[in-house]
């Protein structure tokens, strides 16, 4: 079997914990791609340290792991400068491809400027009006950009042809990571609209992004939460009924307030019942061959931090296995805690049986 190529993606409305599988995964992949923008920040955990990505992937931690931010991607200088900064990273280890889109100062001011119902949930990271500006054709990539830029020479040496060198890996039937930004529930064409995105987010998106034809395709992750979340403000609806997180903590039993932010505007994240229409939704579109849920430890605190499938309180284990029936899907990777051991891999053993 020659297919190398993996699809991670959301299932719900994003902040599913893409992040944080990705870098578990990290070790097992010679390449990841990104694509999406800098409104979405992947979160997660390296030897006790957190860490949120908003252009770069997060095998990052895998220094054998070549990086490369798509075509179909959109830069902000300012966010991918620190981030190649943070990890000390040389082109050697990352590319971005020269024609991927730049989000300037501009598109920002449009998206801050707009009205409350034109904002519908946005983050206002400009990210929007630079995919508008693309589709009207007066955008400028990175190539472009650069040239008209020469102060930005040091960034210069990480531009190049992604598509061509993510084929190189293929060729030598290395396996590469598909990182998927945000989550079905958003795409565009696919999701909740007007409450989307500007582009969908589905497995065959991240290809098209990423110039992968399908027949290079292996498998898909799948990453959910027990429950979906959307960002504060005008987001829109889900399917299933809003909940107070103050409700989500006395479920739990824990003992202190169970809350999220958005990790890019920092405001409390919406939550939810789960939506088991836009799962079964999600699973149709985009054929997941296995499941990452996390957030388990929001069903009950007494398996925070667990690490064994045989460890989980009955309550868990009622509830994996009848999401598994519902979405007829395995349910392999499990998260109980944010830290990257926090986490059950069952992929052993299912493929065992």
């Amino acid at each position: 079997m020659n297919k190398v190529v993996d699809c991670l993606v959301g299932l719900q409305w994003g902040s599913e914990g893409k992040g944080k599988i990705a870098a578990y995964l990290a070790s097992e992949y010679k390449a990841m791609v990104r694509s999406g923008g800098p409104q979405a920040g992947h979160t997660f955990y390296h030897q006790g340290k957190k860490y949120i990505n908003r252009q770069i992937p997060c095998g990052v931690i895998n220094p054998d792991c070549k990086l490369y931010f798509s075509p179909a991607g959109l830069v902000d200088l300012n966010v991918l400068q620190g981030e190649i900064k943070r990890y000390q990273l040389s082109p050697s280890r990352l590319l971005i491809d020269r024609q991927a889109l730049v989000v300037t100062a501009e598109h920002k001011a449009m998206e801050r400027e707009a009205s409350l119902e034109q904002r519908i949930g946005s983050t206002r990271e400009g990210v929007g009006a630079a995919q508008a500006e693309k589709i009207w054709r007066r955008g400028i990539l990175m190539e472009e950009y650069l040239r008209q830029r020469p102060e930005l020479f040091a960034v210069r040496d990480f531009v190049g042809d992604t598509t061509a060198a993510v084929h190189s890996h293929l060729q030598q039937k290395q396996p590469v990571l598909l990182e998927g930004t945000q989550g079905f529930g958003l795409c565009l064409n696919h999701g909740t609209y007007p409450y989307v995105t500007s582009r969908d987010v589905t497995a065959a998106a991240l290809l098209n992004d990423a110039g992968i034809p399908p027949s290079d395709h292996r498998f898909t992750i799948g990453v959910l939460r027990t429950y979906p979340i959307r960002v504060g403000g005008n987001s829109g609806p889900t399917g299933s009924k809003e909940l107070a997180w103050e409700e989500i903590t006395v479920r739990s039993g824990s003992s202190r307030l169970l809350q999220e932010y958005t990790t890019v505007t920092g405001r409390l994240r919406r939550v939810f019942e789960q939506d088991y229409c836009l799962l079964q939704r999600a699973i149709l579109v985009n054929k997941p061959d296995y499941l990452a849920l996390l957030f388990l430890d929001y069903i009950t605190i007494d398996d925070f931090g667990k690490k064994a499938f045989e460890e989980l309180t009955p309550l868990s284990r009622k509830y994996i296995q009848e999401l598994e029936e519902k979405l007829q899907t395995p349910i392999l990777l499990i998260g109980t805690g944010p830290e990257e051991h926090q986490l059950i891999d069952r992929r052993d053993k299912k493929n065992k049986k």
